[in-house]
């Protein structure tokens, strides 16, 4: 096998968060049935505040940060800030 095939870092690598993933997520949620996040729960998934999140409220916002990368990938944007 060559080594590409063990070339783990494009799999493992942590998507870079900027404001445009955080702006996209913050969109996506507001579709979502349900009640909203509050804003102190988003500011603590994405790190800018300290704090625990419920754990219903961190699987909705992981599923919402997860489709707008998945949405700014399929237009050749993920990696612009």
């Amino acid at each position: 096998m060559c080594d590409d095939c063990f070339d783990e870092d494009d799999v493992t690598a942590v998507p870079r968060i900027t404001e445009r993933v955080i702006f996209h997520a913050r969109r996506i949620e507001e579709d979502l049935p349900g009640a909203p996040v509050s804003e102190e729960a988003w500011s603590i998934f994405f790190g800018s505040k300290g704090g625990s999140i419920v754990w219903a409220e961190h699987e909705r916002m992981a599923r919402c940060r997860e489709a707008a990368l998945l949405m700014l990938s399929m237009h050749g944007s993920r990696h612009q800030a």
